[in-house]
This record gives C-alpha cells, structure tokens and sequence, in this order.
C-alpha cells in the first residue's frame, strides 16, 4: 500500500517543506516542469527525435509556472513551441513570475490560440490541484481552439497536476450549469497526467484524470515508493488514506503482505488457518454461495462449511467435496454452529433469499465473529437499515455495489454533485458502526474510524471482463477466508479488505477475458505462487 495525499494534504507538505528551508519553492517548480518533460519523454520516445511541436497553456497560478518551466525545457531540447497564457503575467506569485522572466519566447493571449498547426503535444497548465470552480469558457474555447487547427498528426494531451477542471479529491470534473449546452467546458482527456510526489485521490478514483499516470518526484522526501512492507507492519491511523497498490521496495514482497494478514505458519492445521461458514439460499439458489465458499477455501480457509436449508442439502451435495455441508434451517441452527469457537466467520448474503437473510443476519452477528455481509444479507433490511445497524458490530464487512449502497444508505449521494465517494463510504462506515467497501472499478474501503482505502481497477491494471454475474460473490468468500485466519482479537478487516480486492482483480487479470466467476477462485493459487508463497 502507499499512503495518499488530499489537496489540502499536499499543499501542507509543500508549505512545511518551504517554511523548514529544505526546499525552495523555485526549485520545486523547477522540478515539476522538469518531471514532466521526462515523463513526456519518457512515455512517447519517438519525441527525442526530429523537432516535435508543443502548445504550453499555462493559468495565472503555480501551475502556470509549471507550464512555463516545461516550455523553456522543452524548447531547449529544439522543440518548437508555443506559449499562450490566460490572464496576466503580474497576477502570479514569485516564483511562477521567475519563470515567465526565464521564458525567452513570446506569450499570447488565450483568444489567439487558434492560429498555426496542430502541435504534437498540447500541455494544459491552466487550472492544477487548487481548482475549486468550473473553467471559465474563454479557457474552453482556447482547448477546442487547439484541437481544431490544421493537422493530421495526432496530438497527445498532457495534464500538469491535472486536467482543468477536476477535484482532485472527488475525483470528478466541475460543470458549470449550462455548460453541456456550451459543448462541455473541459479540456479534452490528457493521455497523460502528471502530478506529483504522490497520487492524489481523484487520480485513481477515475481514468477522467488521464490515460495515463505519471508520478514524478520532486525532493519532498519519501514519494510514492513508500512500500507495502512499511505500510502492512502497522495500524493505518483514524482518517489515513491508502491506496492499495503491490508497489514495493527490496526489501518487502507481496508474500509479506499476504503473510501478515493470512500466512498460515510451519506446523500449523487446519483450523489454524481458520474455519468459514458460508450460508446458502434454497432449492436452486446456491450457486452463489457455492462460489463465495470455494473463494474462501483457495484464499487459504483451512476449512469451509456450506450451510443450506434441508430441503437443499441433495442439490449441494452433488456439487460439492472440499466445501464440507451442514444444515442451517432455523437462527437456532446458526447459533447452535456458532457456539464452536473454532468457527471464525460467517459470509453470508450471496443467493440466501430475502426472508432467509432477515432471520440469520441477526444471528450470525449474535456471536461479534467475523462476518462478511453481501448482497440479500443487506437488500433484506433495505426497507429499515437500521434493523441492520443495530446488530453490526467492528469485525463485520458490509460488501455492496453502489444499488445495494444506495438502498442501505439513501441520503448519502454518490452523484459526482455529492461529497464524493470516499467520503460517502467514511459517513457510512461510521453510521454503520463496521467496515464498508464499495465495489467498483475503484473500490472504497473505510473503517468508522475515518481511515479509508482505494483499490483502482483502471488503466494498466483494468479488468472489463470483471463485469460478470458471480464476481461480487467470489470477493465475498475470500475476504472472508482471509478474515478467518486471525481470531477475532486480531483480525484487522481493513487489511483483509485490502488484500481481498488487490487478489480478486488480479485473479481476473491472469485468466483474462472470456472469464466467468466460477474461473476466479481456480486462478487464485497461479496468482499465489506468483507473489512468491
């Protein structure tokens, strides 16, 4: 995991780093335009060759400043470019107005950016991570000037920080009302982004911040190579925000991170490794949990019972042989079972049924085992969550995509008008009094305590083919075959949470498309032996 950092977050470090003396602000600026060239350079190499062209649209802040360092650079290597600046050259701070003296070429105005070819490279500097309102249309229309010169080259769009116009920290770009009717004021989507020392939230909670993403470093100390090593050996704090990455250092492998939340070690048996129970719904109804059981035994459960109704028990039987078999009619069955304290959690909710979900959730949660709570086991209290709530105790999951997230929490809006993702998953983890993960191309995970994690599914590591019926009952089993490994006193759902998702898209990502959910729990020892167990 590395840790993440808001706008506000990011602006503080700078300040600290300035105020501290180890680092001017002119050479930080210095560094970022510099970060960019290489990242430039670095993702399209055909440029170091030959006289490409750019166009530099630099704002009136920091980011302007940037934009002026990456076209001094960028000249210098005999590139041939154009700078065009919206507002004016005394509207900038110190160090910004350094750079605009650096620059020995002309600056037009934004109404000029009209003329001449296509560049190869268009670099939007305008507005970075300090945007808090929607781009003014002049900026718009200097974006959609650009794109229509003459030209047939393609031109690679490049994002300083971000594009114009999107929240960093709720991932979204900021309309203005009427400005679909205008043609969309944005700028195009950058096939690169690059920002800084570390990601910011928006960045991997959506592709709309660019194709590509480029962390650069510029001397703020520990970056983004924080390791997974340094982040897995202690409690992420109240309020912390991860992003769950395998990026490591020499000194961690992603088996550390899989033995610290599940290892099983030398010597130990199989309730050791920890005992699931999955529950199941009737008479042809437990495919689902058949999966979500089979999940948590290949994620390394060293036992795995299936609970069904009597009336079940033949159907499954026929499909099962690892995955052991009770009968589960009745609540009084349930807490019967849970009376074994070697039995450490309960997945249930995939395939149980409406009214079967009523009478056991409650029962599952009697015992404060761990318990993974999915799909009917929340739609079943979507009428009155708080029947829910009141039952939740810290070492439970709730697993929902954004419908089921909905029904549970109404007033907390997903719309990109809304608080954002992240936040909403904080208020409801808090209301819930448990760990939620929202399920998603970039999955949320928070703790009621404020800590919250991102799992991004996207660019280099997106799984389209994820998409399919039964997936969201496979991440289920093997969160819970991870949360069973650890007694209740030191599980850390968090961390299982994390592991879950990181596991569950790279099972999708080693079968490929044509997957279907049945394929993932059988892709899961070739990814295990992978990270080196």
């Amino acid at each position: 995991m590395s840790e993440l950092l808001t706008v506000a977050g990011m602006r503080d470090l700078e300040a600290a780093a300035m105020a501290s003396g180890a680092v001017a602000g002119l050479d930080l600026m210095e560094r970022a335009g510099a970060g960019v060239v290489g990242a430039i350079l670095a993702e399209w190499p055909e440029y170091a060759r030959g006289a490409p062209s750019a166009v530099v649209l630099c704002g009136p802040g920091n980011n302007g400043g940037d934009g002026f360092v990456v076209a001094r650079l960028l000249a210098g290597l005999g590139w041939s470019v154009e700078v065009f600046l919206h507002g004016r050259a005394d509207q900038f701070g110190p160090d910004a107005r350094a750079n605009v003296e650096r620059w020995s070429g002309p600056v037009a105005g934004f109404d000029a950016a009209g003329g001449g070819r296509r560049p190869d490279v268009l670099v939007d500097a305008v507005f970075g991570i300090g945007v808090s309102r929607p781009i003014p249309d002049a900026v718009a229309a200097a974006f959609a000037a650009v794109r229509a010169r003459p030209g047939t080259a393609p031109m690679r769009t490049v994002a300083v920080d971000c594009p114009s116009g999107f929240d960093l920290d709720r991932g979204i770009f900021l309309s203005a009302p009427g400005s679909a009717e205008k043609g969309g004021a944005r700028p195009p989507q950058a096939d690169l982004c690059v920002t800084f020392h570390r990601p910011k939230p928006g960045h991997v909670l959506s592709e709309a911040a660019g194709r590509v993403l480029w962390v650069a470093d510029i001397g703020l100390g520990e970056g983004f190579s924080t390791a997974a090593g340094q982040l897995i050996a202690r409690q992420p704090a109240p309020g912390a925000l991860r992003l769950v990455t395998p990026r490591l250092d020499e000194d961690s492998t992603l088996a550390d991170w899989y033995r610290h939340v599940a290892g099983p070690e030398a010597g130990a048996h199989k309730y050791d490794r920890g005992h699931v129970l999955v529950l199941a719904g009737g008479v042809g109804q437990g495919g689902a949990a058949r999966m979500a059981a089979r999940a948590a035994l290949r994620v390394g459960a060293g036992l795995v019972t299936l609970g069904v109704p009597q009336a079940a028990v033949f159907e499954n039987a026929g499909r099962l042989d690892a995955v052991m078999l009770r009968t589960v009619v009745e609540s009084y069955d349930l807490r019967r079972m849970l009376t074994d304290e070697r039995l450490r959690c309960v997945v249930l909710g995939p395939g149980l049924g409406r009214n079967r979900a009523q009478d056991l959730v409650p029962a599952a949660l009697w015992a404060k085992r761990a318990t993974v709570l999915d799909a009917d086991a929340l739609t079943a209290f979507e009428d009155d969550p708080q029947l829910l709530f009141n039952h939740l105790h810290e070492a439970a999951i709730l697993t929902p995509h954004e419908g089921e997230f909905r029904r549970l929490f109404p007033d907390l809006s997903l719309a990109p008008d809304g608080p954002g993702r992240i936040e909403a998953v904080r208020q409801a983890a808090d209301r819930a009094g448990c760990t939620v993960l929202l399920k998603g191309p970039a999955t949320v995970i928070a703790r009621p305590d404020g800590c919250a994690s991102i799992h991004p599914a996207l660019r280099d590591r997106a799984v389209p083919w994820l998409a399919t019926a039964g997936a969201g009952d496979v991440l289920a089993g093997m969160i819970g075959g991870l949360m069973a490994a650890r007694p209740v006193d030191r599980l850390d759902v968090v961390f299982c949470a994390e592991l879950g998702v990181w596991l569950h898209a790279e099972a999708a990502r080693a079968f490929g498309p044509g997957l279907i959910a049945e394929d993932l729990p059988d892709a899961l020892p070739g990814v295990l032996r992978a990270v080196g167990l």
